[in-house]
């Protein structure tokens, strides 16, 4: 009787292993581990601010972006002609966009035609942190009040933006509202 019990515990245990390698394996494949692996990406756009996960914006707003680095926001982010032609590269290759599955993927919903160049200015992400001003209670957030991802999204630089992942104390339930189930 008892080595049937550690036969059983052996399988299970084994097939619930299978089972987790086989999820990671797909979530990788998938490109939703992706975490920002170009030196000269983090040195460049790093140097100022989040090097940003590239499949936050789609090709449109990275050209865009790239296109203006003498005014970046305000800032001059202007690198020489090689080092920009790799970053563009770089973003091209990991942006968001159809048929590249990620977990940013829903950035795609309701995108219009010119997306903007900001992240906080897309529907899908002013959708995701409405429930921020009405648990802060303020009607319009400041220039900005967003732009920091990681100040709560402590995996920010991973591409993982989980409410489950936030800074300990942030999110719903320490802005006196509920959290989501």
């Amino acid at each position: 009787m008892n080595n049937i019990r550690w036969g059983s515990g052996i399988l299970f245990l084994g097939g619930v292993l299978a089972f987790g390698l086989y999820g990671v394996a797909e979530r990788v494949q998938a490109g939703e581990f992706r975490y920002i692996t170009d030196h000269i990406y983090i040195e460049e756009c790093g140097a100022c601010h989040l090097a940003y996960p590239p499949p936050l914006l789609p090709d449109q707003t990275w050209d865009a972006i790239m296109a203006g680095l003498e005014d970046h926001f305000g800032e001059n982010a202007e690198v020489d002609e090689e080092t920009a032609q790799h970053i563009l590269e770089y973003l091209h290759m990991h942006s968001l966009g159809k048929g590249k599955p990620s977990t940013m993927s829903k950035m795609m919903r309701n995108i219009p035609e010119n997306p903007p160049l900001r992240i906080t200015e897309f529907p899908a992400f002013i959708d995701a942190h409405a429930e921020i001003k009405e648990q802060l209670g303020i009607e319009e957030f400041e220039e900005g009040f967003l732009s920091p991802c990681a100040d709560c999204h402590r995996q920010a630089s991973a591409a993982l933006f989980d409410k489950e992942l936030l800074h300990p104390g942030y999110g719903p339930s320490n802005w006196g509202g509920t959290p989501e189930q």
